[in-house]
């Protein structure tokens, strides 16, 4: 085990109690140290070399898991049926509910994660998913998007970035920011050979 959940219970929530750690846990959480709440052992992952945490005043409760070295931070709530999993990271006072599902994402501010939401990076163009301010969103968000201010995102909506350029929703506006050398033109390098390829005979049969 890599914790304990200790006798410390939560001001507001008394089913809630804070965890400590029983060995080091990544290279921030010494043994011994102290971090957020949980309501169970259901919503921090156990596993010794899963550097998944939970800090500060923060908390996981319900069926909400989190693992895969992803952290909760500050006063972020994870709960429901909420997964935080593959590095994402939660603070502030950032939330997410229902059956919402982060993978690889940050969420901060007063952000929110609703419904069915999925807040995804995109492993082929290593875009990162941000929400921020008062967002909300019950839709898909993937790869290289930011989501701020008072955006939200319906249900059935999808926002894919698979590009190299960053897309921004805020409030009712949306815009780009384009990719570092996307106006740049660059020449086409290709290998030239001035060699003529040679057909070697031997015995009659081609090489």
């Amino acid at each position: 085990m890599k914790y304990e959940i200790t006798d410390i219970a939560h001001e507001e929530y008394p089913f809630l109690r804070r965890i400590r750690a029983l060995r080091d846990v990544g290279d921030q959480v010494k043994a011994g140290d102290l971090g957020g709440f949980v309501e169970s052992e259901s919503n921090l992952g156990t596993d010794p070399s899963d550097c998944a945490w939970i800090f500060d005043d923060a908390i996981a409760a319900g069926d909400a898991y989190v693992d895969r070295d992803a952290c909760l931070r500050g006063d972020a709530i994870a709960c429901d049926r909420a997964y935080i999993s593959k590095g994402s990271v939660m603070s502030g006072h950032s939330r997410a509910e229902d059956n919402a599902y982060l993978r690889g994402a940050s969420m901060t501010g007063k952000a929110l994660a609703s419904g069915n939401a999925q807040i995804i990076h995109d492993p082929h163009t290593m875009g990162t998913p941000i929400l921020s301010g008062n967002c909300k969103v019950y839709g898909t968000i993937q790869g290289d998007v930011r989501v701020t201010g008072s955006a939200v995102i319906l249900p059935c909506e999808e926002v894919r970035n698979d590009t190299r350029d960053t897309f921004v929703l805020s409030g009712k506006s949306r815009s780009v920011i384009r990719g570092i050398g996307r106006e740049t033109l660059k020449p086409l390098q290709k290998e030239v050979s001035h060699m003529k390829t040679k057909t070697l005979k031997k015995r009659g049969v081609e090489r």
